[in-house]
């Protein structure tokens, strides 16, 4: 996965690395909540077993663990790493602002958060499941909802979360906002992941603080107009970490990238500006020409707009 190069090197860990189909580079560590020895809790080790027996079908040895810990408690210094790589693991999480903040205290300024999660298609059970909303997310967060906390009648550890990639915009906005001591800033994004193709990319790096959304939309416009186009990009990206509805943004950092000669993640940022105005003719001319066919709207959210109906 091209991406994952990009934005994966250095020190770094993997959440719950799977052995048939891994993110990060081979030298990352690996933490689990159970290494078929020790574990967070009991019911950790029946999930270890059963995920060793899925990698054998692939014809995998089980990955080795290297720190047996929760995903919102590492056992890391603060700062230490340059990435904090989860593929399918963000689901499993019951508080994904407490799992953020976790991570971004583990980074370096700058470092990566790479998520990759499952589309609401992507298996059975979860395509006739609610999507995860905002509110859902932020109560969670405010009650400090933990997996012993919930319900005993919730699988253990199961997918708590149903996403799409605008309610992960709408979860990165709304932390971002609150000042809870570091914010998240969008590097790059793919409606469908790169690498298998069943989930949605979102790469952020951990920053201080992040400019007011007013003084990135009265500089955007300036910036592009005179062909300052890595500045553009940097204050759509910065705009989009704030409100990712501003559709105009979405397009300006995709004619950014273009100029910039990223035509790949010109394509994923014009998808979004398209998801937000599907009729625009404009955004559909121009993603025409780049991508050398029409926008298809992405088929998870015709499917779940159509069982509102």
């Amino acid at each position: 996965m091209e991406l994952a190069k990009q934005w994966l090197q250095g020190k770094g860990v993997e959440l719950g690395r799977g052995a048939h189909n891994p993110l990060a580079p081979a030298d990352c560590i690996n933490v689990a909540p159970c290494n078929g020895v020790d574990y967070i809790d009991e019911r950790d080790l029946l999930d270890y077993q059963r995920s060793a027996a899925e990698q054998e079908k692939y014809g995998y040895a089980v990955a080795q663990v290297d720190i047996v810990a929760e995903a919102t408690d590492l056992p890391l210094p603060d700062g230490e790493l340059d990435y904090v790589a989860s593929s399918h693991v963000l689901e499993h999480v019951p508080d994904i602002f407490r799992a953020w903040l976790e991570w971004g205290r583990v980074l370096r300024p700058g470092g990566i958060n790479f998520m990759i999660v499952p589309k609401r298609d992507a298996i059975a059970e979860d395509s006739v499941r609610p999507i995860s909303g905002l509110e859902a997310h932020v109560e969670t967060f405010l009650q400090g909802v933990n997996p012993d906390s919930l319900p005993p009648s919730l699988p253990w550890r199961g997918h708590y979360h149903v996403f799409t990639l605008q309610g992960l915009f709408a979860a990165l906005n709304w932390f971002n906002q609150q000042g809870l001591g570091c914010c998240w800033l969008l590097e790059a994004q793919e409606e469908s992941d790169s690498k298998i193709g069943n989930g949605h990319t979102l790469v952020l790096s951990k920053q201080h603080t992040l400019p007011p959304l007013q003084d990135c939309i009265s500089q955007l416009g300036a910036a592009f107009q005179n062909e300052r186009y890595a500045e553009a990009a940097l204050l759509a990206r910065q705009a989009l970490s704030l409100n990712f509805r501003i559709h105009e943004a979405w397009f300006i950092l995709a004619m950014s990238q273009v100029q910039l000669g990223d035509r790949r993640a010109a394509g994923q940022s014009l998808t979004q500006a398209l998801v937000l105005q599907p009729k625009h003719a404009e955004y559909r001319n121009v993603y025409q020409q780049l991508q050398g066919q029409p926008f298809s709207y992405p088929l998870s959210l015709v499917d779940y707009l159509a069982r509102l109906l």
